[in-house]
């Protein structure tokens, strides 16, 4: 009765582990900018500043192969390029080129999305005369971050989203012209978090009642959609390791 009891759980055992292997190979997609920021804001999975996934983008009727560039917004993680003495945009850009250019082949597609400070940062990525030559960049999203004064010419498309009572999209602003183009740039959207900022700043993106009309490109009514194997998912960056 032992060996039958011991073969039952063994393979039962066995059962279990394949479907788990099984389900973390399936493929997945992101259909919303929601969807897409939810990855990029509240995984509990990760901690790094930078998530590289190849995926296959379709738009239009049209699939062709991408990397998607995942950021953080800033975090308090003493040693990471988006911790609160990393260095700013400067430093993050930087250390995203090194690892693009180290694990991403020439020539490849590049679609960003980033919250915060890692939208900020994607935008300085996107106007890169060397990352413009090295790869085509076809798209950046932005959650909750203000519009960048950058040198030189971005490429792409630049897409952000901002809840209208999400205060640091305007952090830039110095000036009533400033305020006005930053708030004209932006697709605007009210989650209602009225008194709350954290909420307006972080849980609103996350949220497809808000912004599940936008495409992963942040294009209202679009038809973006990525899809990907999150076995294929990398980081970088993790000063905890």
């Amino acid at each position: 009765m032992k060996k039958i009891l011991t073969g039952v759980l063994c393979l039962v055992l066995c059962f279990v582990f394949a479907f788990a292997a099984f389900a973390e190979t399936q493929p997945s997609s992101f259909e919303t900018a929601a969807e897409l920021l939810d990855f990029v804001i509240v995984s509990k999975q990760y901690t790094t500043p930078l998530r590289i996934v190849p995926a296959v983008l379709t738009q239009n009727g049209e699939n062709r192969d991408v990397y998607l560039v995942a950021m953080l917004g800033m975090k308090s993680v003493e040693g990471q390029v988006n911790s609160q003495k990393g260095g700013g945009t400067a430093v993050y850009a930087a250390f995203v080129k090194d690892v693009l250019n180290q694990t991403v082949p020439a020539g490849s597609a590049l679609v960003f999305a980033g919250h915060s400070l890692g939208g900020m940062t994607a935008q300085h990525l996107r106007c890169d005369k060397e990352l413009q030559d090295t790869y085509e960049i076809l798209n950046v999203l932005c959650g909750g971050s203000p519009l960048e004064k950058v040198e030189g010419e971005g490429e792409g498309s630049l897409h952000r989203l901002t809840d209208i009572l999400d205060m640091i999209p305007y952090i830039r602003s110095t000036s009533l012209c400033a305020l006005i183009r930053q708030i004209r740039t932006a697709h605007r959207e009210n989650g209602h978090y009225f008194l709350n900022p954290d909420g307006a700043h972080n849980a609103s993106y996350v949220r497809n009642d808000v912004w599940g009309g936008y495409d992963v490109f942040g294009e209202k009514g679009g038809s973006a959609v990525l899809c990907f194997n999150p076995a294929d998912i990398r980081a970088y960056g993790d000063a905890a390791r």
